[in-house]
């Protein structure tokens, strides 16, 4: 991958500027139906297909089975009712209400197709869109905008794909300056030294991860959650690293175990460095040792059945910690603050639970079995998709 010098970026987005200036009296249904057709283009894209898993080091039944799941959320009833729930009924026949002109995602490598959202909501916020894409994914955006290219020139036009090399300041600082917004997931030291550069204009996503809980009535939740749990290897801010379950924690944990076998004859792990997977072992090793807790390995990943009841990610590859819950209502009180993004759900009814997890930072609530299937209305990081100022943090509930 050859790195684009700066001044070539810039006359690029100043094209993509100026395409989005030609369509801004261009209604949004236009945009959703362009947008919906692309991505069914980009799904069967043969040569994205083939490529892919050696780009994201994801089996090639894994990325078979994850490229459908991102093309999907692009989906135009959806996008159609996001943009009226966020501007009002007939939307679709309006254009984008003024914003941003141009708007640059830094997307993260953990998990592919991650500029399809960007590039959407982007689109549907009326903006000019960069994606400057993860080292592990060079791929789907431009495959996306050549989708999107076959079927509507002049939207496509809008959007500037790219990639450079992380701690490129001199190039960060040029590209990104021109946005009036910039979308950054990665660590919390990358973030902080982009939040002094970019101030304001930052929206920053750090690292955090998922969990769910399993009500008394939820026996037959441990294969979905075991889906949940290997889609991506685990590798996703969406992936459940811990499970709290009301009842037989033991039985649920074994249960699970052989969920995660059976979906890794059908989902094998991908590539795995040698420091991942020596962390994998620590983990488990450690655990052995400690007082009541039960770990069941096997070739589909790692559960670690223990008493202790605080929150700990793991070290991904497919490892996930099943936790005793004595009370539903206590649920919340063992989250950290600012770290969980989504909860998945069996066998209980949410509600009750929702001001309390809004008020720990979680952003979604879903069904186990669909933690991995976000759609575009998710508010991440409990702020609203579309760049719509909100003085409340989000968190929507899926049913």
């Amino acid at each position: 991958m050859n790195a684009e010098t700066s001044a070539a970026l810039l006359a690029r987005l100043g094209a993509a500027v100026d395409a989005r200036a030609r369509l801004r009296r261009r209604p949004l249904g236009d945009t959703v139906a362009a947008l919906a057709a692309a991505a069914a283009r980009w799904r069967d894209d043969p040569a994205l297909r083939a490529e892919l898993p050696a780009a994201a080091r994801l089996s090639p039944a894994m990325i078979a089975a994850v490229v459908p799941i991102a093309a999907e959320a692009l989906d135009a009833v959806t996008m159609t009712k996001l943009i009226e729930r966020t501007w009002g009924a007939g939307a679709a026949r309006r254009p984008a209400p003024d914003g941003p002109a141009l708007v640059a995602h830094v997307v993260a490598s953990n998990v592919p197709a991650l500029a399809l959202p960007a590039i959407a909501l982007g689109c549907l916020a009326g903006a000019a869109v960069l994606v400057k894409s993860g080292r592990d994914d060079p791929l789907s955006a431009p495959a996306f905008q050549r989708a999107l290219a076959a079927v509507d020139a002049q939207l496509a036009a809008t959007i500037v794909t790219t990639y450079w090399p992380g701690g490129d300041v001199a190039q960060e600082d040029a590209v990104l300056g021109r946005a009036e917004v910039v979308v950054a997931t990665g660590g919390d030291a990358t973030l902080a030294a982009l939040a002094e550069r970019l101030g304001d204009r930052l929206v920053a996503h750090g690292p955090r991860w998922s969990v769910a809980v399993i009500g008394r009535g939820a026996r037959d939740a441990a294969a979905a959650l075991a889906l949940d749990v290997a889609l991506h290897d685990q590798r996703g801010c969406l992936s459940p690293h811990a499970v709290y379950v009301a009842g037989e924690a033991r039985g649920f944990a074994e249960r699970l175990a052989a969920a995660l076998e059976a979906v890794a004859e059908r989902l094998p792990p991908g590539t795995a460095s040698i420091e991942a997977r020596a962390q994998a072992r620590f983990l488990a090793a450690q655990a052995e040792w400690a007082a009541g807790a039960t770990v069941l390995q096997g070739a589909g990943g790692t559960v670690i059945h223990e008493g202790e009841a605080a929150f700990r990610p793991t070290c991904g590859l497919r490892t996930v910690r099943v936790h005793p819950l004595a009370d539903l209502r206590v649920f919340p009180d063992l989250l950290p603050t600012g770290q969980v993004e989504c909860v998945g759900v069996a066998g209980a009814d949410p509600t009750p639970l929702v001001a309390a997890l809004r008020a720990r930072g979680v952003s979604r609530v879903c069904p186990v079995g669909r933690m991995q299937r976000p759609p575009l209305s998710w508010p991440r990081g409990q702020r609203a998709p579309l760049f719509a100022r909100r003085a409340e943090p989000l968190l929507e509930v899926e049913r």
